[in-house]
């Protein structure tokens, strides 16, 4: 009989008190006033005072003045509303330790259908927020990081070109030079005639992959004539050596600086190489247009595009523009994409405010 008794079922009262106070979320109620009219365990245990001890009294004697007038103004919301809702809360525990808690809030109704109080069931989260903060700050410590090293690319890319430039480029200009006055001032067997021809022609050939490598690594026409100018001969290069008809239209009119010139410009490049990889192309478009508070960069091609991916980053990262879109992203910017099967078509807008807004009237 006793064994019966102890397997007695609860009364619904009973199963009540177990789960308030057997979750780890704190459980409270207030009356219109403010005061407590119920607290479960595990708030009594955060508050560090028995639960009898907290009931009657308010948020006042429990909190500083500036925790306490942002919890009622959240309470007052909710009562006033008479809708219930979620909101992080921050406050202090009893060691003064700064806690943020999802908060869910309701009002509490009397017999006649009025708002009486206010419950309240409340889950820490501080933990969940520190770790997002802390990813948060890594991920700008990384964008900053990836500024410095697009910078110092860049700086590195017309180190390079001007070094093959000013001393590779000219020493094999020189090289050539002497050749062709050996061949033109001694009287050389016509084999040797041969050979020294054969070098200048080679020669030549050097000079000229000198400078083609020269303008792909950091194209002066970039930096002393503009960005439109660099693009023109982009496509040119990409038309005589991949058998692309690549077109150019831009209605820009402003100065763009150097840093942005060079982005947009290294950008259409490896969308351009992205092309000639994947896309079995026959034409592509290179459009740069100035919008009322943005610049834009359009490459678009008639190839045989991509399937559909469940997620958008997965198609882009198959196209390689990871590195794309984050060497506009420190600028402002964003990259926008769309494949089918009529070919791709991808967008780079970066703010104005990137641009030295200065009307050149060039455009064309």
């Amino acid at each position: 009989m006793s064994h019966l008794l102890d397997h007695e079922p609860r009364t619904t009262q009973e199963l009540l008190d177990a789960v308030v106070n057997g979750t780890p979320d704190l459980i409270y109620a207030k009356d219109l006033a403010g005061r407590y009219l119920l607290i479960n365990s595990q708030a009594a245990k955060w508050y560090g005072r028995p639960a009898h001890e907290i009931v009657g009294l308010d948020d006042s004697d429990l909190f500083p003045d500036e925790v306490v007038q942002a919890l009622r103004e959240n309470d007052h919301l909710v009562m006033a509303s008479g809708v219930s809702s979620t909101l992080q809360e921050q406050v202090v525990d009893r060691t003064g330790r700064p806690c943020v808690f999802l908060s869910t809030k309701g009002p509490l109704f009397d017999r006649n259908g009025r708002v009486s109080g206010i419950f309240n069931i409340s889950r820490d989260i501080t933990d969940q927020v520190q770790a997002q903060e802390l990813l948060l700050a890594n991920q700008e410590q990384l964008s900053a990081l990836a500024i410095e090293l697009s910078l110092a690319e860049e700086k590195e890319r017309r180190r390079i070109a001007a070094e093959l430039h000013d001393e590779i480029g000219q020493n094999l200009a020189l090289a050539k030079l002497k050749l062709s006055d050996c061949r033109q001032d001694f009287k050389l067997p016509a084999a040797a005639t041969r050979t020294v021809r054969e070098l200048e022609l080679l020669l030549e050939r050097t000079i000229q992959e000198v400078r083609t490598l020269t303008f792909q690594i950091s194209p002066p026409l970039l930096y002393e004539v503009g960005l439109e100018a660099a693009l023109d001969w982009l496509a040119e290069q990409f038309q005589a050596k991949h058998k692309l008809q690549v077109t150019v239209q831009s209605d820009l009119t402003c100065q763009i600086n150097e840093e942005l010139g060079g982005t947009l410009y290294h950008v259409a490049r490896e969308l351009l190489v992205n092309v000639v990889k994947h896309a079995e192309a026959g034409k592509v478009s290179i459009t740069s247009r100035q919008g009322g508070d943005h610049l834009e960069l359009t490459v678009a091609d008639d190839g045989k595009g991509f399937p559909a991916q469940p997620g958008e980053e997965r198609g882009m990262s198959g196209f390689g523009l990871f590195n794309i879109r984050q060497r506009v992203q420190h600028l402002g910017g964003h990259l926008e994409l769309s494949s089918g099967t009529g070919g791709t078509e991808v967008t780079v807008r970066v703010p104005m405010a990137d641009a030295d807004q200065t009307n050149t009237g060039s455009s064309r």
